[in-house]
């Protein structure tokens, strides 16, 4: 049983409007169902946005465009509109006003479109699920509960990229069926991590818990082994005000910081793309750290995901070669 009465009447997903991404005719073997980050920008709308908020759908597309489109080689990429908690409202509202916002309408919305995925779009085919930042928030409440009740649909589930949002040891145990990624290719995991640079140690930030564990998206392992930026396939800026992103001249290195539990980026030449400066927003440094790249967590990484995706993808259907 869900622990949590549902709030609200659910966005209808038979709906193709209600859908950013939903391929009519897929053609690869494997699915992703994306969530994407905090979309609502918008000061005129309520703390939870409504599913047809005009601002929210615009970013999300630009979201959709510079994040999930690292998988679109690999897999058809589903995407629902969803109703989340309004960006604009962040900064002024506690964690826990936060967590409680996140478990009504939007909780609502993204178990009312996986039902309606599974039901009617899936085909049987596995899957993964990605998110970032609330909408990885999201996924941990998917993979905690709902995929709790549907055992069937979490078994065909290769990976889940919660990235930008922390996975904690606390999680783990409150939710043992859930397991943290250890290596590149093994499968039914969850893959995160939250980039930083060193100035956000002993800082506090909105998406990194304590306990916090990430696996590095460069040389794949979860000690402290540091990844140069030579094994970097690509690393990205995002626009701010389009979908396009410009490739970085020199990639972004990556090593585990074991206290914080992030990926620390060590070359000061990334500082000009903190969140803040990225968004000329100081006030973000009171949410997410004086060094945080937040805005980078895919783009930084962007042609390594969609490398990771690969081997996970292909591991999974000769592990299953058998049952398809």
């Amino acid at each position: 049983m869900y622990i949590k009465p549902f709030v609200g009447t659910a966005s209808d997903y038979a709906k193709k409007k209600n859908w950013l991404s939903r391929p009519q005719t897929p053609d690869k073997p494997a699915d992703l169902l994306y969530l994407y980050p905090s979309s609502c920008e918008d000061p005129l709308a309520d703390t939870i946005c409504t599913v047809d908020n005009p601002i929210m759908r615009l970013t999300a597309r630009k979201n959709f465009k510079q994040q999930a489109s690292a998988f679109e080689p690999v897999a058809n990429l589903f995407t629902p509109y969803w109703r989340q908690v309004n960006a604009t409202k962040l900064s002024a509202m506690s964690f826990e006003e936060v967590d409680a916002a996140e478990w009504a309408e939007p909780r609502t919305d993204v178990y009312a479109a996986l039902d309606y995925y599974f039901e009617n779009l899936n085909g049987g085919r596995p899957y993964f699920l990605a998110g970032h930042s609330q909408g990885s928030r999201l996924s941990y409440m998917v993979l905690s509960e709902y995929m709790k009740e549907h055992p069937d649909y979490y078994a065909n589930m290769i990976a889940a990229y919660c990235i930008g949002d922390s996975l904690t040891g606390e999680y783990l145990e409150k939710n043992p069926h859930v397991k943290a990624a250890q290596t590149a290719d093994d499968l039914g995991v969850v893959v995160s991590w939250n980039t930083e640079g060193p100035a956000n140690r002993g800082r506090a930030s909105l998406v990194v818990a304590r306990g916090a564990m990430s696996i590095n998206p460069l040389n794949w392992r979860t000690d402290d082994t540091p990844a140069g930026p030579e094994l970097n396939l690509g690393s990205f800026v995002p626009h701010l005000l389009n979908p396009g992103m410009d490739e970085l001249p020199v990639g972004a290195d990556a090593v585990i910081d074991p206290e914080r539990g992030t990926v620390m980026v060590m070359n000061p030449d990334f500082d000009r793309y903190t969140i803040t400066a990225l968004t000329g927003m100081p006030d973000l440094e009171k949410v997410f750290g004086p060094a945080s790249y937040h805005g980078c967590d895919y783009s930084f990484f962007y042609l390594n995901i969609r490398e990771n995706a690969r081997l996970r993808a292909e591991t999974w259907l000769k592990s299953h070669k058998n049952e398809i």
